[in-house]
Parts: structure tokens; sequence; C-alpha cells
């Protein structure tokens, strides 16, 4: 069965941050970066986009984030950062070309792997933090940039063995085509990482609100809950998380929810009441149909 296309209009999504000059920068950056792994063998069918910025491209999202967020079906092993990073730096400058920035320098600037112990390539869940930076040509900032100093740059993360059932294309804005998290595995995936935060010990309030966003989209049927939660069943097992249908129950799930919810009005400007969104996202987990699962309710 062939995975659908998404057409992706990320030269409007670049545009509607221009009276902010610096985000407007930034927004170009991204979409040179997510050019360059499209338009990169074999990047673009081994690399999956997801979080923040998947959420502002193909769900119109209003929350601001300049960090792209990838799974990928690559092998950690002990030279893949230097591959990708090779692969990077040999495709940005095309990309940034065929986009009409010609104005605009990125290059990937460094490259950490996570976790340090154990080794990278022994990990069960390894990552790589890459930063990617950019600078306007005959300017201070690509003088910075030459010398390793600039602190123009955004995130690349691209985490490894992560469980992925499906998959979407994004045609971008020119033609190229980047796969993507499906909405079933986006929602799974934020649903795990919610239920996460405990072992964790973190907070993601994030996740409550892209769900709230998420749970209302008219794709989502019967089928698409049946599937939802099988996806979040084997992302749970993964992370050695046994999920029930009262599992959002758990208070301190939902206190780390809310504990900096406040904090998106940097991004959003006005912020939904916390627990209306709570409510709706939990009520849509206690709806999926565990009576069809094996796994106890508890």
């Amino acid at each position: 069965m062939s995975n659908p296309v998404l057409e992706i209009k990320v030269a409007n999504w670049v545009e509607r941050a221009k009276p902010d000059p610096a985000a407007y920068r930034q927004r170009q950056t991204i979409e040179i970066v997510l050019n360059s792994i499209a338009m990169t063998t074999p990047l673009n069918v081994e690399m999956f986009l997801k979080g923040g910025i998947l959420m502002g491209l193909a769900y119109d999202s209003p929350r601001q984030t300049s960090d792209i967020d990838l799974t990928t079906y690559l092998t950690a092993v002990a030279d893949v950062d230097n591959k990708i990073r090779r692969l990077l730096d040999l495709a940005l400058p095309r990309a940034a070309t065929e986009l009409g920035y010609a104005d605009l320098i990125v290059r990937t600037h460094s490259v950490k792997r996570l976790p340090k112990k154990p080794p990278f390539e022994e990990a069960q869940f390894p990552a790589l933090q890459l930063k990617i930076a950019y600078a306007r040509r005959g300017t201070r900032e690509e003088t910075a940039l030459s010398e390793g100093k600039t602190t123009n740059v955004i995130n690349l993360d691209i985490s490894f063995n992560e469980p992925l059932g499906r998959f979407q294309v994004l045609e971008l804005t020119g033609g190229q085509q980047l796969r993507a998290y499906s909405l079933v595995d986006l929602i799974a995936e934020k649903y795990r990482a919610m239920l996460q935060q405990v072992t964790r010990r973190r907070n993601r309030r994030q996740d409550v609100y892209d769900l709230d966003l998420l749970i209302v989209d008219d794709q989502i049927d019967d089928s698409c809950c049946a599937q939802v939660l099988e996806a979040l069943i084997e992302k749970c097992n993964s992370r050695h998380i046994s999920p029930t249908r009262m599992s959002l129950d758990n208070p301190e799930i939902k206190r780390r929810s809310g504990a900096d919810w406040q904090t998106m009005e940097l991004e959003l400007g006005k912020v939904p009441d916390f627990e209306d969104c709570f409510t709706r996202v939990s009520q849509f987990y206690r709806d999926l149909p565990w009576q069809t699962t094996r796994t106890p309710e508890k």
C-alpha cells in the first residue's frame, strides 16, 4: 500500500514569519535543512520528520519551535554521525541555491552523540544532536561562522531505534519529498511521551497542547483510533511501559504536563485553559478501543 502524499506550502510557512527578521531567517534555514534531507540518498528514505516542525507544517500549529526532530532507520554504527554530517554539508549549499536563498550560508556546526554511557553504538535508544549554523553572506555573521563562533544555530535531533509503523510523505515547496510520521504515529508518540514523564522526571507541556489540536482532526475515525492504540502499545513496550486505559489518571502525569503550561505564552500569545485541554486529551485516550487488547486495565 502506497503512503499518502501531503503537499506542504513550506514557502508560505516561511513567509508568515517575515515580520520578525530573526524568525524569518530561522525558518528559511529550516526550509533549507528539510530540502537537503529530502534531496539526499539515503537520508530521504531513512529519516522521518516528527515533533513541532511537523506540527507547524502539516497541522497548522501556531506553537513556535526551531528544533527539527527526526527518527531514523539508519543503524547507530560508529561513524554514522560523520556520514550524516558529510551528506548534509554537501546538500545544504545546493538546497539554499535551489530555494533562492543564495545570500544564506548554512552548514553543520557540531554533532554530539547521546548517551555518553553506555557507548553510543550499544545504547538501546541512541541519538544525535546536530547544530546547524547559518549566516548572511558579507556580514559579521559570516565572519563569526567561519571562526566557529556563530550564535545563529538550529538544533537537529535524530533518534535511532524508535518504533515506527506508518508514515506519510510530505511534498515540499519545489517538489522535493520528505518522509514524516503519520497522524497515527504522531498521536501515539505524544501519548507515549506523556506517560514517560514520570520515569524520566521531565515536564512536557507541549504534548497536551499538540494532542488537543490533533485529536479534532476529521481523519480520526474508529479505524484510526484502533491504529493509534496499536502504535501506542508498541511504542510503550519498547520503553518498558505498560499502558492501561486509566494510565493518564496518574496525578503525577497531569502535574508534569501542566507544570510549565503558561510558558507557552511566549509562543502562542494566548494560552488555552490547561484543564480543558487535559480533559479532552484524557477522554480521547480512555475512549481508545482498550477492550480489544489484552492489556489489563488497572
